[in-house]
């Protein structure tokens, strides 16, 4: 072993621990911006780069990390319980559902869960659709430009077989790193709310 994996090992230690922590901060910053003293244009800047982050990581990695994803669900559900709100309870139950038909990963879901826990408003969902819509098509037409003839074929047997849904291979094998898609949404959203401050 190396003295550079050495001197990783506490690094990577370190940020398992605060990482947690920060994204945790973060976010009680946007949802309770009186309860600590960060200013607004930080605390939108370090948003918007734990966003580029995640795109980066769902890219190399195809994850997106629990250390990010359960304070975000955490905040929210603090908030819905502060603000006596459920508005978070229509979405997550669609995203539950989208990920127990292999629509999307568990990391992607539990994503979504967080920022429409912070953020249970419908024109969160109405950006967030669009952003979708704009980075996804592409992304697929590029995805699948060498077998797009094989495309109508594929759906007409699965329509013939019955099997919709993919399995849990192809899911596996087809996944689409969808963080980015819902990064972009959630923070084209957080400049509209800052230009309404």
């Amino acid at each position: 072993m190396t003295q550079d994996h050495v001197l990783q090992r506490p690094y990577a230690r370190a940020c398992n621990f605060l990482t947690p922590i920060a994204v945790s901060l973060l976010a009680l910053a946007l949802v309770f911006p009186d309860a600590l003293p960060i200013p607004s244009v930080l605390t939108l800047a370090g948003m918007i780069g734990l966003f580029a982050w995640i795109s980066l990581n769902d890219f190399k990695t195809r994850r997106v990390p629990n250390s990010i994803t359960y304070p975000l669900i955490a905040i929210g559900i603090a908030r819905a319980i502060a603000f006596r709100d459920g508005g978070l309870l229509p979405y997550w139950a669609l995203f539950f559902f989208l990920w127990t038909v292999r629509f999307m990963g568990g990391g992607d879901m539990k994503l979504l869960m967080g920022l429409f826990g912070l953020f249970p408003d419908l024109q969160l969902a109405q950006v967030m659709s669009v952003s979708i819509l704009i980075t996804g098509i592409p992304y697929l037409a590029y995805k699948y430009r060498h077998t797009w003839r094989t495309v109508p074929r594929a759906v007409f047997y699965r329509l013939i077989t019955g099997q919709i849904l993919p399995s849990q291979a192809e899911f596996e094998k087809e996944a689409v790193p969808n963080a980015f898609s819902f990064c972009l949404g959630c923070g084209v959203y957080l400049l509209m709310r800052a230009a309404q401050w």
